[in-house]
Parts: structure tokens; C-alpha cells; sequence
């Protein structure tokens, strides 16, 4: 079973078509809220004063590149924090496949049969690229496990296809 998925994953024991299965695909995020606040508050104390040290040489133009240079930071960590909150939850009823997407809570909820529906994995037409992990039913297609490196994608394909042929 890929990493993303064991633990935060599959609260199903077997393939068994009567349990309900709940799986959690999320990013990788190995940064806490609380260590990128530490990192940013010891950048900030070291950035200005290094920054304060050469404004009271006389280069006074080192300050506000310096709050400049913060700032950037400030609103790269953000997002990245803000990234890396982002969540999928696929879960498996005997009735139906239930796929929620957003950051902290559900903003997108599909449903489909889950007699219809197809786990389909897409190569990407280039190496570089990656292939591209989808669940249909009923021609709608709704990709999943963007955020999973290859082999958490490629683990994720076939334990959704063993749950779903338990069916």
C-alpha cells in the first residue's frame, strides 16, 4: 500500500464488499506549523541583525532588502503551509465511492456507484511527466492522487481496484 495511504488510510481490515473503506491521500508535508514559525523567526532575528549591523556601518540601503527578502519568505512558507494542508478523502460503501477534496475541510464532494465504478491509470505521454490516476463512473472522470509521487500512485491504483472488485 503506498505512504500516503497506510495509517491516515484505510480503516477497512479486508477486501470484504460489506465494510466501509476510508482513505486519506494527502501531501507530504514534513514541516509543522509550529517548526516553520521557528525557522522563520530565527531567519528573521539572524536576517535583521546582520541587516541592522551594516545600516549602522553606513549602508543603509541593506534594510529594506533585507525586510524585502522576509517578506518573500514570509509568503513563500504560507503557501507552502497552505499547500501542504490539502486533502483527499476516497471513501468506499458498500453503495457508493464517495471522493471529498479541500484543504482543512470538503470543498468538492463527487459520488458514484461503486458497482460503476473504474480505477484508471493514465501514462503520461512523456518520461518526465506523471501518469495521472483516476476514478469514472458513468463518463465522468475525477482524478485522484495528484499530490502522490509514482509508486504511492501506482499503490494507491491497486488497492483501490482490490476494494472496489471485492464489489
Amino acid at each position: 500500500m503506498c505512504a500516503a495511504c497506510e495509517a491516515r488510510g484505510d480503516s477497512g481490515v479486508s477486501a470484504d464488499a460489506s465494510e466501509l473503506h476510508v482513505i486519506e491521500v494527502r501531501c507530504n508535508a514534513s514541516l509543522t506549523r509550529g517548526q516553520a514559525l521557528a525557522f522563520f523567526a530565527v531567519t528573521l532575528v539572524a536576517s535583521l541583525v546582520i541587516a541592522l549591523f551594516w545600516t549602522f556601518k553606513g549602508f543603509w540601503p541593506v534594510l529594506p532588502f533585507a525586510g524585502l527578502e522576509l517578506f518573500v519568505l514570509g509568503v513563500a512558507l504560507g503557501w507552502s503551509m497552505r499547500r501542504g494542508s490539502y486533502r483527499e478523502l476516497i471513501t468506499i460503501s458498500p453503495e457508493e465511492v464517495t471522493i471529498e477534496r479541500g484543504m482543512t475541510q470538503a470543498r468538492e464532494r463527487e459520488r458514484m456507484p461503486r458497482t460503476w465504478a473504474r480505477v484508471e491509470l493514465v501514462q503520461a505521454t512523456h518520461p518526465w511527466y506523471p501518469s495521472r490516476l483516476y476514478l469514472s463512473s458513468h463518463g465522468r472522470r475525477h482524478e485522484i492522487g495528484a499530490v502522490l509521487v509514482e509508486s504511492e500512485r501506482r499503490g494507491l491504483e491497486r488497492r483501490l481496484r482490490e476494494l472496489l472488485e471485492a464489489a
